[in-house]
């Protein structure tokens, strides 16, 4: 079986298909080449002919709009191919983000670009959704700014911290968007419930700096802005969430596979707020070791 595992395979992908793999064993690495077509890993796009290398913790979904030829190598502990998938979701929020873009370019009565969050109860892929939708506009020619709200993860620093950073290019397959010159705000905790005030304090500030950076950078104010948030979305959990809505003055929020919550933001958020339901890709896997929603 060791054997079979580690032999060299070829992954053909059709269409609209994702090839969706784990590895968690401690010195397992697998090895992944685009041999022939287009595909990309949460909106990167993979250089043709270039080998790339997954060490244990990976998760990861290879998606192709038009069919391609993967070559894999490795001891995979899940891998297989998925034949629906969310991405053409994903791909009209970005389509519709843009075209706020353009309109924040040649409107002068709009002030700047669309300003997203992202939210969700935990283990729904808001991150992945967020770097879907970074590297789409990055690869439009834009210059979003990238807030991380969620201080169980820490995309951008240390779990227990909020940041914000300035996306120019990409994020690259296995270290993520550059951390070149980023805004960070310590909060000691990786979990909300320990001081939701001082949370709250952390977000009205950075807000309020970020904005202020806007209007001294007219492409990253027409570029917008994507927010990844935290999973905890009740009680005390959704207030902040939409103390963070009012203080960044958010106008589009998606939410991932929760009707309920999608219910409540339309009843709670002003009328100009657009709110839009999408679904959770399959492939989203539960985080391990999990006590609390954060």
């Amino acid at each position: 079986m060791a054997e079979k595992d580690s032999e060299v395979q070829e992954i053909v992908l059709e269409a609209d298909q994702e090839l969706r793999f784990e590895v968690e064993q401690k010195n397992d690495v697998v090895t992944l080449e685009l041999k022939n077509g287009y595909a990309e890993i949460f909106g990167t796009e993979l250089v043709k002919g270039k080998t790339y290398s997954f060490g244990v913790g990976t998760k990861l979904a290879v998606f192709t709009w038009q069919g391609c030829t993967l070559e894999m190598k490795g001891k995979k502990d899940i891998s297989y191919i998925a034949k629906e998938t969310p991405m053409m979701f994903y791909l009209n929020c970005h389509a519709c983000l843009e075209q706020l873009r353009m309109k924040a370019e040649i409107d002068d009565e709009v002030k700047r670009g669309p300003i997203t969050m992202v939210v969700g109860p935990t283990d729904v892929g808001k991150s992945t959704v967020s770097r879907i939708l970074l590297n789409y506009a990055v690869r439009m020619g834009r210059t979003p700014i990238f807030v991380d709200l969620d201080v169980g993860q820490g995309h951008i620093s240390i779990p227990g911290s909020i940041g914000a950073v300035l996306v120019e290019r990409p994020a690259s397959v296995d270290e993520g968007f550059s951390q070149q010159a980023p805004l960070v705000y310590h909060f000691g905790y990786n979990s909300l419930q320990k001081n939701i005030q001082v949370m709250n304090l952390l977000v009205s500030k950075m807000a309020e700096v970020i904005h202020e950076r806007l209007l001294v950078n007219k492409k990253a104010n027409t570029s917008g802005l994507v927010i990844n948030t935290c999973g905890w979305v009740k009680g005390d959990g959704y207030k902040q969430l939409t103390h963070a809505a009012q203080a960044f003055e958010v106008d589009v929020i998606l939410v991932l596979d929760q009707e309920k919550l999608y219910n409540e933001l339309v009843r709670d958020m002003p009328t100009f707020v657009k709110v839009v339901l999408l679904p959770k890709s399959g492939g989203v896997s539960c985080r391990k070791n999990k006590k609390i929603p954060r």
